[in-house]
């Protein structure tokens, strides 16, 4: 017997691959044509003091359909480099979001560290 898990469609992305000029606000204007953004992050953000190499964005949509269509952009030149669109897994708490992403910054320390998944939270 086999038993079917029922599938929940996210609704967050995971944009890598990222210039390391680009802003949040040159990220919110390329996916606000996609669909309604309930929250966007990008890592390291606009303000961080140190300079990075590359970026990566999360994008949390009001409709998840909208993340079958943000995933059309892979291979889009942005500024100087090929975008890379993928759906993150979101895991839903009382008051947030959680993502788990497989990326090599570490977010919560600001720091470039080897390949392993981290958390990205969503919300308050």
């Amino acid at each position: 017997m086999r038993i079917m898990k029922e599938f929940t469609p996210t609704a967050v992305i995971q944009v890598t691959n990222l210039s390391s000029a680009v802003t949040s606000e040159q990220m919110r204007t390329l996916f606000s044509f996609l669909g309604e953004i309930e929250e966007l992050r990008l890592y390291p953000p606009d303000n961080a003091p140190l300079a990075f190499s590359s970026k990566v964005c999360y994008v949390k949509f009001r409709d998840p359909s909208s993340v079958g269509v943000a995933q059309h952009l892979t291979n889009t030149v942005f500024i100087d480099r090929a975008l890379i669109v993928v759906p993150c897994a979101e895991v839903m708490q009382p008051t947030r979001t959680v993502v788990m992403c497989n990326t090599t910054f570490d977010h919560r320390e600001n720091t470039v560290l080897g390949k392993r998944p981290c958390l990205i939270s969503f919300g308050s």
